[in-house]
């Protein structure tokens, strides 16, 4: 019975090893979480960088196909200028 009361009863060295423990546990704990929180943010920048990437090559693309018209309306309005003629006024 006396055994029993020693362990419930709070001597000093039990308060510490039971406040390490659970200030270890507190930060396993912690650790995890901001773990798991990192891991979740660094797909979504990936992902968003993905999406960034995908976007600049779409604008890339359109930017060719609007230098390449522009190329072609050139050429067209240089090759088919009209001659002017003047008339002389008598």
């Amino acid at each position: 019975m006396t055994e029993m009361l020693n362990i419930l009863t709070p001597s000093t060295s039990n308060i510490f090893f039971m406040t390490a423990v659970a200030g270890i546990g507190g930060f396993a704990v912690g650790f995890l979480i901001k773990s798991a929180a990192i891991a979740r943010n660094k797909k979504r920048v990936i992902s968003l960088e993905d999406e960034m990437l995908a976007n600049h090559s779409r604008i890339l693309d359109l930017e060719k196909q609007l230098a390449e018209l522009r190329e072609e309306k050139a050429k067209f309005s240089n090759a088919s200028t009209v001659p002017k003629v003047e008339l002389k006024v008598s």
